[in-house]
């Protein structure tokens, strides 16, 4: 008996291991093609899957809520959902997407050039909850992959729902949902239907998403690459070959011809290699090994390997072939010197959930004994809840989404009637809470750019002033502002702006016509 109940006829059932080269029954394939969409449809919905779909929805309508609660509850910081905000209304409104938000071209900070696709979609959703609504959506979306495969290889409904579970829970998935806004919400989908594409043998399917994969950012290779390897030892050599000599080939183009054509320089993020750059790192390895692990032992680095693994249980070592998909993410991550990326909170780890299930769920359909699959599974399950509840945001989790405000409070209400004072084509320099809110036009400065740009451009010209200075015509900051050295850079030009409204501890200025 199968953990869902299903009876079988010998202790063993077939298994992944039996079914290595991962064959497809072409007769049935052909024959589900030919159904109706009305039957797939109605197939789709039978009661044996009402689990799963509760899952999906369960996640997408808590994400959505815990989303818009931190938005209008002015929780969300402008890097990073301003940053792309603006970027999308600029490009969807036929501008050069050079966001003032942070002094950058959209493009020469990261290559995101799949925010094109999704474009005309948000002229449909001109806001930043369009933004967030749809990284919801993207995040739960890889549940369909894993659950069509599960339910394929390990032919057991039970386990296909734990599975989906276990991806849902995972406090990657769920932090990374919280996080603002990032293309590499992209990636989760992007590369669970990848690996669905290269075990099923779609190769066609598969080319389509690994060139939109590489789209999502100038290090997406490092998810393609041992992907393509995959391919190339368990699928189709010349294809596995191809996928990572295009991926290395559109890495190279990305980082050494597209960012510093676009950007004027090299990535601000090439910093973010220890020991000098790229150079000094290899010296380093080779050299003075010691020096290097002692760095990989500092900063909390085992103890994020260890989250990571634990979000499953550790269950991908039975047969971990699958998630070493992941493999070079995990490495680029450990080795940066940047703290963020070698932490569950941010969007770094993200599209390594479904991988870590992905290799789970490889790893069960392996075992060829009954007991071994649902242990295992349940191990993954067990594993997914407990790091939920520790680091991860649902209801039952240790953890909170606090917003700044209440949504529905009175300071919320006062900041929006402050906002709607602001005409739309106006220059703003604001506090850093209002800026996602404000960010619909060609010019939102986050204070006290543009009068003292610290936090601007390429992060070399601090304590300097922009000649938009002059033309900026809206401040909202806090009324008193009590910061340094804020306080110092509004003195400077406080003559120039008068308080016009006041509410709740914020104010806005404007500028005094001469």
């Amino acid at each position: 008996m199968s953990l869902d109940g299903e009876a079988e006829t010998s202790i063993e059932v077939t298994s992944w291991l039996t079914l290595d080269s991962f064959t497809t029954n072409e007769s049935a394939v052909s024959m589900q093609s030919k159904r109706r969409p009305q039957d797939l449809l109605r197939a789709a919905f039978q009661r044996k899957h009402w689990a799963f779909i509760a899952l999906v929805v369960l996640y997408v309508v808590w994400f959505d809520y815990l989303s818009m609660k931190e938005y209008y509850g002015y929780g969300y910081p402008p890097f990073d959902l301003a940053i792309f905000d603006q970027g999308m209304w600029l490009i969807t409104h036929f501008h050069v997407p050079f966001v003032t938000v942070m002094g950058r071209n959209l493009f020469g900070d990261h290559t995101s050039f799949v925010l094109f696709l999704f474009a005309p979609f948000y002229r449909l959703f001109p806001e930043p909850q369009g933004l967030l609504f749809l990284q919801t959506f993207l995040l739960a979306s890889p549940a369909i992959p894993i659950y069509v495969l599960a339910r394929r290889y390990i032919r057991s409904t039970v386990i296909a729902t734990s599975l989906v579970a276990t991806y849902l829970l995972s406090p990657l998935l769920q932090q990374g949902n919280l996080n603002q806004f990032h293309p590499e919400a992209f990636q989760p989908l992007f590369i669970s239907v990848a690996i669905y594409a290269a075990i099923e043998r779609r190769n066609r399917l598969l080319v389509v998403i690994v060139v939109l994969s590489l789209l999502v950012k100038e290090d997406a290779a490092m998810l393609v690459i041992p992907l393509g390897i995959w391919v190339s030892a368990r699928r189709d050599r010349r294809l596995g070959v191809s996928i990572v000599a295009g991926s290395v080939a559109y890495a190279a183009l990305a980082n050494l011809v597209l960012i510093p054509s676009i950007l004027g320089s090299s990535s601000i993020y090439s910093s973010r290699i220890p020991f000098g750059g790229f150079g000094g790192l290899v010296s380093t390895i080779f050299h003075r090994p010691g020096q290097f692990f002692s760095y990989l032992g500092s900063q909390g680095r085992p103890f994020y390997l260890w989250q990571l693994a634990s979000t499953v249980g550790f269950a991908f070592l039975f047969s971990p072939e699958i998630a070493l998909v992941g493999i070079l993410v995990v490495g680029e991550n450990m080795i940066s010197n940047d703290v963020y990326m070698h932490q569950i909170l941010y969007q770094y780890s993200i599209e390594l959930a479904p991988v870590l299930v992905l290799g789970s769920l490889y790893a069960i359909a392996h075992q060829s004994r009954l007991w071994r699959r649902n242990a295992i599974t349940i191990v993954a399950l067990a594993g997914a809840i407990w790091t939920c509840t520790l680091w991860g945001l649902a209801p039952f989790s240790d953890n909170t989404a606090v917003s700044q405000w209440p949504p529905n409070g009175a300071a919320a209400k006062s900041f929006a009637a402050l906002e709607s004072q602001i005409p739309p084509n106006a220059i703003v320099s604001a506090w850093y809470l209002f800026v996602p809110h404000l960010d619909h036009r060609t010019q939102i400065y986050l204070w006290p750019t543009p009068f003292d740009t610290g936090n601007y451009g390429l992060f070399n010209n601090n304590g300097t002033v922009l000649p938009i200075a002059s033309k900026v015509e809206y401040l909202v900051l806090p009324v008193p502002l009590t910061t340094s050295p804020d306080t110092t850079v509004l003195a400077g030009i406080r003559k120039q702006f008068k308080l016009v409204a006041t509410d709740s501890g914020m104010g806005l200025y404007k500028r005094v016509k001469k």
